[in-house]
């Protein structure tokens, strides 16, 4: 039997927290990359700081399924959902995030919002991956 299959194992566990760690450095660079290609001064887009942030963005979303994978037994793309709304509606309340697809709207409580877009865009890419409900 695999190791890794069982969600609530302890070596399920810390694969799903040290798995994240490269893969966030790498997208937190590249998404870092797309700030200075859509004119963010290169000084500001790659400010170690700007690049850290979105390192630890990945890496919480990636991270924070893994106690809901424990808990529910079993991988879902509402832990993603769950996981991507509550750090939308984090750092749109907080400042740091905006609303995708959003920005002409006049909307009365925007976190909220964020949750559910946020929520949102990450279930279309899990059930793309493969995630069921």
């Amino acid at each position: 039997m695999n190791p890794y299959s069982n969600t609530r194992s302890l070596q399920y566990q810390t694969n799903c927290i040290t798995a994240p760690i490269i893969p966030s450095m790498v997208f937190g660079c590249i998404f870092a990359g797309f700030d200075a290609l859509q004119g963010v001064p290169l000084q500001q887009a790659m400010h170690p700081q700007v690049v850290g942030r979105y390192m630890a963005g990945i890496y919480a979303y990636s991270i924070s399924t893994c106690p809901m994978e424990a808990i529910h037994g079993r991988k879902s793309l509402l832990h993603n959902f769950l996981s991507a709304g509550i750090i939308g509606y984090v750092g749109v309340a907080r400042g740091m995030l905006g609303i995708p697809f959003l920005q002409n709207y006049h909307i009365s409580n925007p976190p909220v919002a964020a949750f559910f877009v946020y929520g949102s865009i990450a279930s279309a890419f899990s059930a793309l991956g493969g995630k069921r409900i």
